[in-house]
């Protein structure tokens, strides 16, 4: 075919054969008449996997065989190619006016992978004895890349207060996740790691800081954020690896639409405060109150319990659903002690959610719910209740039995928590 260049990689029916079956330029992926394909698994004779790379030499796939005694490793293998990378950061701020100033920054940030990296030679002499789910390392991976962006403004209210508003836009690129390559001759398919995934984080953020004022010091903050890409973890797009490279994007697991944070810090200086006694009993002392409201992450809503705590068939989209708000109150309490002038003690008393909020931060995916996944009351569970009714066995001490299994402590937030403590400065 006439859009078939000389270099494409050609897949014949046999090994080594002469039959055409597919073409092939890095990942892009043609018909045997030259028509492009999204990908291998389009080509029916590569599902199957009866498909054979034809090579220049007919010998060479003897001299690649790692336990051949005629292997050749400058065939194989390649040296490490050296990676540099420039990491500016640049960042501006001048005022506009006595009380109002704008500000922007621009960052780019690398980062070695930590891990799926490491291959030794022993992984590719045991290359096709390693059968079922393995993952093989990637020794070659790129450092994943992160740009950000942000412009801002900020406005001064009064002498105490004054607020902020900034739009931030980070782009994560390079991102590590799992890549199945196939038709690979011998073990068929095998699964490692590549630089595929990518996102953006866009950002607007609203805030307001009043300074110390009667001995109350106040910050508000909300953020609206969009997190999007192709994958959250390098484990996210394992159960789509078998068909192709897909690359859509959606909601990244850690997305959070709606942020509120609320800090409220009321405190005595020396000297103030009631007295008792001639003295001033809450001197040098405070109470910090935090309030963070937060709305549900990303889910992917499931169709249909097929079996105990599993589910299957995707309801819209990945991550299309949403976990409900989290709201947290967070307290905290201190008093500082001089003794002499150069030792100072400060005693604590911090309270990790005080009002002891049960937040849901995980569901189970088909019910949208932390206590029910709706096996029971599917027809899988209902057949499971009839064959227990049959075979005479303890019914209720089944539903009971379930009911507890289905209690999970990670799906939600820890419970009231105090923390008693002290700090010593010298």
């Amino acid at each position: 075919p006439g859009n078939i260049g000389d270099d494409f990689r050609v897949y014949t029916e046999t090994d080594n054969g002469d039959k055409v079956r597919a073409y092939r330029n890095g990942d892009d992926w043609y018909r045997a008449d030259g028509t492009p394909v999204n990908g291998p698994q389009e080509i029916e004779d590569i599902r199957t996997g009866l498909v054979f790379p034809k090579y220049q030499d007919p010998n060479a796939h003897q001299a690649n065989y790692i336990k051949s005694e005629d292997y050749n490793t400058d065939a194989s293998f390649k040296d490490y190619e050296v990676q540099v990378n420039v990491m500016p950061r640049l960042a501006f701020s001048f005022p506009i006016s006595e009380d109002a100033n704008f500000f922007a920054h621009y960052d780019i940030l690398v980062q070695r992978p930590n891990s799926n990296t490491i291959a030794s030679a022993l992984d590719y002499f045991y290359f096709t004895e390693r059968t079922g789910q393995v993952t093989f390392n990637n020794p070659a991976l790129r450092p994943e890349r992160t740009v950000d962006y942000e412009v801002g403004f900020q406005q001064a209210l009064s002498q105490t207060s004054a607020i902020k508003i900034s739009a931030y836009y980070k782009e994560m690129r390079d991102m590590i996740q799992l890549r199945t390559f196939f038709p690979v001759p011998i073990v068929n398919s095998y699964t490692t790691y590549d630089n595929l995934d990518f996102g953006t984080v866009k950002a607007f953020s609203f805030a307001y800081d009043l300074r110390r004022t009667r001995n109350l010091q106040l910050n508000a903050n909300y953020t609206l954020q969009f997190a999007d890409g192709t994958g959250s973890n390098t484990e996210s797009t394992r159960g789509l690896n078998n068909r192709g490279n897909i690359r859509n994007l959606f909601p990244l697991d850690f997305d959070e639409r709606h942020r509120i944070n609320l800090i409220a810090d009321y405190r005595f200086g020396k000297d103030q405060g009631p007295r008792l006694a001639g003295a001033y009993i809450f001197a040098n002392a405070g109470i910090n109150l935090q309030a963070i409201a937060v709305s549900g992450r990303p889910y992917t809503a499931k169709q249909v319990p097929d079996q105990e705590l599993q589910a299957s068939g995707t309801v819209g989209s990945i991550n299309g659903a949403r976990k409900p708000w989290n709201t947290t109150l967070n307290l905290r309490i201190d008093k500082n002690f001089q003794f002499g002038k150069g030792l100072g003690l400060n005693v604590y008393l911090r309270v990790s959610n005080l009002l002891d909020t049960r937040n849901i931060i995980n569901v189970y995916q088909v019910t949208g719910s932390p206590e029910d996944d709706g096996f029971l009351r599917s027809q899988f569970g209902q057949n499971r209740i009839r064959l227990i009714e049959s075979s005479a066995r303890d019914l209720n001490a089944y539903l009971a039995s379930y009911q507890w299994r289905l209690l999970n402590s990670d799906f939600y937030s820890l419970p009231r928590r105090l923390f008693l403590g002290a700090i010593v400065n010298f």
